[in-house]
């Protein structure tokens, strides 16, 4: 049977929740789309089941998980017969070399093979230099088509010579997270404190020391505000370390520590605050902000990896630099002393994630998809 005679077969490759993270978070997002009706589509599914500080560690047990990873490739392809497999692609050292394996297993299946890049630091990876430097831009060459969350990245793999075409595909959130917040209308509280709220991997590299200093100058205003921060540890000990800080800086009753949270308990946290506030070094553009946004949360973040895309200083959120907590103070209380900014910008938000709807973006990977089998002529 030809592939014309049938549906196009699409194999995604990809971790699910948990633990909750941006791969997986998009992973989940696409399996969900009714945008890849026209296909017969499988999952090839590359979730660990350990805490996101292990991810891009060379310990034995990440050693095993990728050939578990791909063994599972090569078992799923064996009885799916792909004609294009869809691979993400980490930013992490030992991350990518496992992605770039299992795109050589996935090009030995004689597939169209697609990686869409997931993280911020990719440019790291590709820039090391020696064998191993050779070996990964050889890796990437591997690739039919390669997608990037933003125009930073496109460029950038343009200029270390990717021969592929590159196409924007940015990343989404959960379907279940828009529904639930769809119905939801934020009426501006104006009583104090201001409510303001952290959700992410919890480390130096979030911004979260810069956040809890940023909290203690707005108390040492006079500024009555409240900050929660939800998530678990980005490296092993930070979450710890983010703790002692607070205490360090008197900020016991005003800081509140969840750990990870998720499904109504995270809901309930975006409906309870009053602004959100991501201050990162270092980003794709993370799930978190499309969740503030839909919950109508005003955010304060940074203009780092492809955030801009979504976030327009003024128009819908504030930026600031990385590491500047002065900056990050001054867009706070901001936020803290007008509640009309905050219905503004967050009103502006909701709008503007809609752009970003799980649907929409699965249809950028289903024109992907279709435009390399048309070059095959299977389309």
């Amino acid at each position: 049977m030809t592939v014309a005679a049938r549906k196009p077969r699409l194999l995604i490759v990809g971790p699910l929740p948990p633990p909750i993270g941006g791969v997986e978070t998009f992973t989940q997002a696409i399996l969900e789309s009714p945008e890849f009706a026209a296909f017969e589509v499988a999952h090839c599914d590359t979730t660990k089941r350990r805490a996101k500080s292990t991810q891009g560690r060379f310990d034995p047990l990440n050693f095993l998980w990728a050939f578990v990873h791909l063994a599972r490739l090569r078992r799923d392809a064996r009885r799916f017969h792909p004609d294009v497999i869809y691979l993400p692609v980490s930013g992490t050292w030992s991350g990518v070399l496992r992605d770039l394996a299992l795109a050589a297993l996935a090009r030995r299946t004689g597939a169209l093979v697609i990686g869409h890049q997931h993280a911020g630091d990719i440019g790291r990876v590709l820039a090391r230099g020696g064998l191993l430097g050779r070996v990964v831009r050889a890796g990437f060459a591997q690739f039919d088509s390669m997608l990037v969350l933003g125009e930073p990245w496109r460029q950038l793999f343009e200029r270390w010579g990717l021969a592929c075409s590159i196409a924007v595909c940015p990343s989404t959130f959960r379907r279940e997270v828009f529904e639930r917040a769809a119905s939801f209308t934020r009426a501006p509280r104006r009583e104090p404190p201001a409510r303001m709220l952290y959700v992410g991997q919890v480390g130096r590299r979030k911004g979260v020391h810069d956040l809890l200093r940023a909290t203690r100058q707005l108390l040492g205003e006079r500024h009555a505000v409240e900050l929660t921060v939800v998530g678990p540890a980005q490296l092993e000990g930070e979450l710890e370390a983010a703790r002692q800080l607070a205490t360090e800086l008197g900020l016991d009753g005003a800081v509140r520590f969840t750990g990870e949270l998720n499904g109504d308990a995270l809901y309930e946290q975006f409906r309870a605050h009053d602004l959100f506030a991501l201050p990162s070094y270092n980003e794709g553009i993370p799930a978190v902000l499309y969740e503030a946004g839909a919950f109508e949360l005003p955010v304060v973040t940074t203009p780092v990896g492809a955030i801009t895309e979504l976030v327009h200083d003024g128009e819908n959120g504030l930026l600031v630099p990385p590491g500047d907590v002065q900056a990050l103070t001054a867009s706070l209380r901001r936020l803290v002393t007008d509640p009309d900014l905050r219905s503004r910008l967050g009103t502006q938000l909701k709008r503007d994630v809609e752009t970003f709807h799980p649907d929409r973006v699965s249809a950028k990977i289903v024109t992907a998809v279709r435009e390399l089998l048309a070059r095959r002529g299977g389309a």
